[in-house]
């Protein structure tokens, strides 16, 4: 599991505040000077009131319906977590017995299992049932993040512009080699307490290295793998996985984009905002 990161990172143009943080100046491939670039988080933190939870329970299994042993998970507010594994035929048990801001149930570790968050409602004891969490492709599979340019894995594409400043989560990801781009489809009707039908999201994707920020924000292109019609309207939206709150609301969801399919029908891309920051992407027609 990630911890939560102090330090800010940087965000698009348009959401410049007095507080923020700048690229220095980067030169191109020509030596020509690309203008600094200055980005700050939006934040959206919130006073919620606590809630007490005693117990969450959960039943981990993989796509396949086989249980997991031993998948990180963790039950945290904005002010603790509380972590645990899951055990023998993929049975969860985490006893925060305390109350927690904003709680949320997180599962898998953003190495060799997506990381995704449950919100959790009020109730003390809480049993979510089953959960299915998705296999990463292997270290091996991902891709490197160039300096600017396209970066691709699996149905997923980002492009950085030049002078792009890409930050990651050195925290966490302390390897060289884990710091490299990969995604996994999410099945969103598998995966509704994560990806709460009320959005009406169509296409989900699962990324790592989780908390990677891109100044400015990425753009954003996928397979349009739905056959959507050229030029549908979309909306871009991404999970908040950090208790920090610095690009999205923890443990629920917030667009960050509109996109279109493509002319030729191959792909949607997104035509405003784009990718501040690597975190679970849900897509839903206008």
């Amino acid at each position: 599991m990630r911890l939560a990161r102090l330090s800010l990172a940087c965000a698009p143009l348009s959401l410049l505040l007095l507080l923020g943080c700048s690229s220095s100046n980067l030169s191109d491939n020509t030596g020509s000077t690309t203008a600094p670039v200055v980005c700050t988080p939006p934040g959206y933190a919130t006073q919620t009131a606590p809630v007490t939870i005693t117990e969450v329970d959960a039943l981990v299994q993989d796509p396949q319906a086989a249980p997991l042993v031993d998948l990180p998970v963790q039950v945290c507010g904005l002010d603790q977590c509380f972590n645990g594994m899951s055990g023998n035929g993929g049975k969860t048990v985490v006893t925060p017995r305390t109350k927690l801001t904003s709680p949320a149930f997180k599962y898998g570790d953003g190495f060799e299992y997506a990381e995704l968050a449950v919100p959790l409602g009020n109730n003390a004891t809480q049993d979510l049932g089953l959960i299915v969490a998705l296999p990463l492709p292997d270290f091996a599979d991902g891709a490197a993040f160039p300096k600017a340019g396209d970066v691709s894995n699996g149905d997923v594409t980002l492009s950085l512009a030049k002078g792009s400043t890409v930050q990651h989560d050195l925290l966490t990801y302390s390897d060289d080699a884990d710091l490299v781009f990969r995604s996994t489809s999410i099945p969103i009707e598998a995966s509704t307490k994560a990806l709460d039908p009320s959005f009406g999201f169509e296409l989900a994707y699962a990324v790592a290295p989780l908390g990677t920020t891109f100044c400015p924000a990425a753009k954003l292109s996928l397979k349009n793998s739905l056959n959507w019609d050229p030029g549908t309207q979309v909306e871009v939206f991404i999970q908040g996985l950090d208790v920090a709150e610095e690009w999205a609301p923890y443990g629920t969801w917030t667009q960050v984009a509109e996109g279109s399919v493509s002319a030729d029908g191959s792909s949607i891309d997104t035509t405003s905002g784009g990718i501040p920051i690597l975190s679970s992407i849900a897509v839903r027609r206008k």
